[in-house]
């Protein structure tokens, strides 16, 4: 697996850590996630296999910190098997490295989806964000950072 390069965060400017998939910013509470990463924590929250798209994109002036290329503005649209959410939350974009999410962002992006669908775990064994079973039965995939929000 290559090592990806860990840039400074786009919002602040402050040091990023890296947090299982995610890139984190201690200082503001900005997070980088990867499209599959966001659509297995959508799948985990309604059992649903979300289709993502973008409305209204603009050049930004942000950086990815992966790559450190200008991102797009955007508003995500989540299909859920053909009922369209759309959180009317504008995001950062790299076309390659995904989402950045500044602090609440993510919380309302996943707003829009929660309650919708079966709920997590209709019909399926859950599992960890690494593929393993967690002890409990629970998600564990939107643990931010390690410090309080698992669900």
């Amino acid at each position: 697996m290559t090592e990806l390069k860990i840039g400074a965060c786009p919002a602040c400017s402050s040091k990023l850590r890296e947090f299982q998939s995610r890139l984190v910013c201690d200082a503001c509470e900005g997070m980088m996630m990867s499209l599959a990463d966001l659509s297995r924590g959508i799948f985990e929250m309604t059992s649903l296999e979300p289709a993502l798209s973008f409305d209204k994109e603009v050049d930004g002036k942000r950086r990815c910190p992966h790559c450190d290329q200008a991102m797009k503005r955007c508003e995500v649209r989540i299909d859920l098997e053909g009922h369209i959410e759309k959180p009317h939350v504008e995001l950062d974009r790299c076309e390659t490295h995904g989402l950045w999410f500044d602090k609440e962002e993510l919380g309302k992006v996943l707003e829009k989806v929660a309650g919708k669908g079966y709920g997590g775990g209709v019909g399926r064994k859950q599992v960890a964000g690494d593929g393993a079973p967690t002890s409990d039965g629970r998600s564990s995939t939107f643990s931010i950072g390690g410090r309080g929000w698992a669900s």
